[in-house]
């Protein structure tokens, strides 16, 4: 038996107006670039953790990762996965924040 699927169809020509106001927000994918944030992640963690953390021994501490790990995380070398990012939120309530800002600055 098949599972149905959910089809996701996006027109961004079309903006969706904000709740309780009568301004027009155009799509999230006109205001910002994906695949520039893909490729900006590593930075974005890197500016984090180093804002957050004294040493990547630190880091790896934390979030229960090998030296190595933590070591690419704080180089800039790769991002770290899904379950950092939910750790972060739940664990500082600055850290929406501090991105906030980093993504300003780039922009």
């Amino acid at each position: 038996m098949n599972r149905p699927r959910l089809t996701l169809i996006v027109n961004n020509d079309v903006s969706c107006p904000k709740r309780d106001t009568d301004e027009l927000q155009k799509a999230w994918s006109n205001q910002f670039d994906p695949y520039a944030l893909k490729a900006s992640a590593p930075d974005l963690w890197s500016s984090y953790f180093r804002a957050r953390f004294n040493s990547p021994r630190e880091v790896a501490l934390f979030f229960d990762v090998s030296f190595q790990t933590a070591l690419n995380w704080w180089g800039a070398v790769t991002a770290p996965a899904s379950y950092v990012a939910l750790l972060v939120m739940m664990t500082d309530p600055d850290a929406a924040e501090f991105f906030a800002d980093e993504m300003r600055r780039a922009a």
